[in-house]
């Protein structure tokens, strides 16, 4: 086995211990990531910890890209996890694609409305949250059982990582960000692809846990896709290492 293989081997061993991880704890870390959590504390002028976070993660993603949903969204860990066990192959539904971005200007438009209309704010990273530990108040369980539901189910109906592909209106965010961040070639991680290499064996698109044409992309040589979560399976599954992440731009 090629050093390449191990090193892809190994990075995805890690990135299975981290979802599982991320998963497992989902109903603690849920509360400080809530968007519902987060809502709540702009309508009663206060800066949750929900929006705390997300500020953070979609800043981390102009140098880390995608990798929160990669390797640590606990819902992205659940519909991964449920992929292992019910292989779905993604469905392709005319026009729902665009649904998340409408759900994303719902959000971030009714959370700008929200806090222009408070008239100020204070910082509050535990608001609704009491001492910051569980049990929590009942409506964020009653929000987190019903993601939770909601996410298996639409993996069942539609397929690999269905809620990302359809319904996520975070990954809108965190596509605009990496759109940027790619087209003004900002150090940061990314794929990258010797296409000479390649012997069009499709492997690295059957891994892509996000279904895109990874194999079509290397060829094309245009590695860059908003989509990409930088998980790293395709270049793990690629037994002629054609695939890599990378840190710094190399210009072909």
């Amino acid at each position: 086995m090629s050093r390449i293989s191990i090193i892809g081997m190994n990075r995805q061993q890690v990135r299975a211990a981290i979802l599982v991880l991320s998963f497992i704890l989902m109903s603690v870390t849920f509360a400080y990531i809530s968007p519902y959590g987060m809502m709540v504390g702009l309508a009663n002028g206060v800066i949750a910890a929900g929006l705390i976070f997300w500020i953070l993660a979609f800043a981390l993603t102009f140098v880390f890209g995608r990798a929160f949903c990669g390797y640590l969204c606990p819902m992205g860990a659940e519909q991964e996890l449920t992929d292992r066990i019910v292989r779905i192959d993604l469905r392709t539904v005319p026009y729902l694609r665009y649904l998340k971005y409408l759900l994303a200007i719902l959000w971030v438009g009714g959370a700008v409305f929200l806090a222009a209309g408070a008239g100020g704010l204070i910082l509050d990273p535990l608001f609704g949250m009491g001492s910051g530990l569980p049990p929590w108040p009942a409506a964020t369980y009653v929000f987190f059982y019903a993601v939770t539901v909601g996410v298996f189910v639409l993996v069942i109906v539609l397929g690999r990582r269905g809620m990302c592909n359809y319904f996520c209106p975070m990954s809108v965010v965190f596509m605009a960000i990496t759109t940027i961040k790619d087209r003004i070639r900002i150090p940061s991680l990314h794929l990258e692809a010797e296409s000479q290499d390649c012997i069009s064996c499709k492997k690295c698109t059957g891994a892509c846990p996000m279904s895109l044409p990874v194999q079509e992309m290397v060829e094309a040589k245009t590695m860059q896709n908003p989509e990409c979560i930088v998980c790293g399976n395709c270049a793990g599954a690629c037994p002629k290492g054609a695939i890599r992440l990378a840190w710094f731009w190399h210009d072909k």
